[in-house]
């Protein structure tokens, strides 16, 4: 809604305490307000007169001011330019998200007014359709497959995927490697291969996607906040039936090496709405499949608990890694003090870091996805990898095995 003009009490108000105090700082705070605050009213104020120059007409406001003197400095004349008074403050409206803005500059480059263009924001509604058209190739259930003959049920396998960014597209001249939807499978797939295959056959493995997993999150090809241009291959509707593809064929890849597996998709600040779309999909695909349980929690945030282990996962976009130990133990407090190891996992960043704080480590980890043209425009670089990190459940971190693909060799 828009905000209402500041009344004439308030206004009146703010003179006066200025008036009273002698600075706005004083002012502010004698009437309990924040200092910008303060001094917009007293802007306001000032514009309708009530610091001196009145009278102002009804809907205008003060300009510009110009004064002349006499020999002695006393005021002789004095003039007042006043215009239309300003429009109340702009928001956007409910359901609205900020589509574009034009602006008309000067000659030296400063913005003279501005336009803000608003379009209605996707709605779930919105993508119902989509999501229907991408499910219509699935026939029938997830098969059920016999577990493996051998784990060990003291261990815990974590494969993370992080940032795949499905449906980016990326050319090698422009930013240093090329990048579609064929590449980001092959790449998914080879790595999930090699992961498992030199995995412990543990048994219980958490397949965890730490968000971004696809890099549009609705048909208009812009991220779902910023409203950011993104370069995009191909179609929504495609990218959300491989996406759903890729899952699947991961989790079975899994099943074979694990006795019981985890699904959990959070959403990033790229997919924020068709990721909870992805875990529906892989609930309902693997709803007889008693060996695979899908999270399908719409929150930001993931924990589980595996016997004296603590692991928490959150995209990143929200919260800085050193401040996860703080929201585990607030979210999490049972988990928190019945467990000695505690682990956070982020993504968003596409580099790896990590560190300690206040009982838990928290780490950041490398994308298998290439740059995008803004990416590389702004410098960014860092390794492409995906891990798979191993637990035990008494003594906490075993281990972890990393699969580094060679982009290179794949050309769009």
């Amino acid at each position: 809604m828009p905000v209402p003009p500041l009344s004439e009490d308030l206004a009146r108000e703010a003179v006066e305490a200025f008036l009273r105090h002698g600075s706005k700082a004083d002012a502010a705070k004698a009437l309990g307000l924040k200092r910008t605050t303060f001094c917009k009213r007293l802007a306001i104020a000032a514009k309708r007169g009530l610091l001196g120059t009145r009278p102002v007409l009804p809907g205008f406001a003060i300009k510009r001011t110009s004064t002349q003197t006499g020999p002695n400095g006393e005021l002789q004349r004095e003039w007042v330019q006043q215009e239309p008074e300003s429009g109340t403050e702009f928001e956007i409206p409910d359901g609205q998200t900020i589509k574009g803005v034009s602006a008309l500059v000067d000659g030296d480059g400063r913005i003279k007014q501005q336009w803000i263009k608003t379009a209605a924001r996707p709605s779930i509604d919105d993508i119902i359709p989509v999501i229907k058209e991408a499910f219509d190739g699935y026939k029938g259930r997830a098969e059920i497959c016999l577990p493996p003959s051998l784990v060990d049920d003291d261990l815990l396998t974590v494969y993370i995927i992080a940032d795949l960014h499905l449906g980016l597209y990326a050319w090698a001249k422009e930013c240093g490697d090329d990048y579609n939807i064929d590449i980001a499978s092959k790449l998914l797939k080879d790595a999930m291969r090699e992961l498992v295959s030199r995995s412990h056959p543990s048994g219980t493995a958490i397949v965890l996607n730490l968000g971004d997993f696809f890099h549009a999150d609705d048909t208009r090809n812009r991220t779902p906040r910023a409203g950011n241009v993104l370069d995009v291959d191909t179609r929504y509707a495609k990218i959300l039936r491989l996406g759903v593809d890729l899952r699947i064929w991961g989790i079975e890849l899994a099943l074979q090496k694990h006795n019981h597996i985890i699904v959990r998709d959070l959403p990033g600040n790229h997919d924020e709405h068709i990721t909870i779309a992805l875990s529906i999909a892989l609930s309902c695909f693997f709803a007889s499949n008693d060996r695979v349980t899908v999270d399908c929690d719409p929150s930001l945030f993931w924990c589980h608990q595996f016997g004296r282990v603590m692991l928490a996962a959150h995209h990143g976009h929200e919260v800085k890694p050193e401040n996860m130990p703080g929201v585990m133990a607030a979210n999490w407090s049972e988990i928190w003090g019945a467990t000695d190891h505690r682990f956070a996992y982020l993504g968003h960043v596409h580099h790896a870091s990590s560190g300690e704080r206040n009982g838990a480590s928290w780490e950041t980890f490398q994308t298998l996805s290439a740059k995008d043209a803004w990416a590389a425009g702004k410098g960014y670089n860092s390794g492409r990898s995906m891990a798979a990190i191993f637990h035990h459940r008494e003594d906490g971190y075993m281990g972890r095995h990393y699969s580094r693909p060679l982009p290179k060799k794949l050309k769009v």
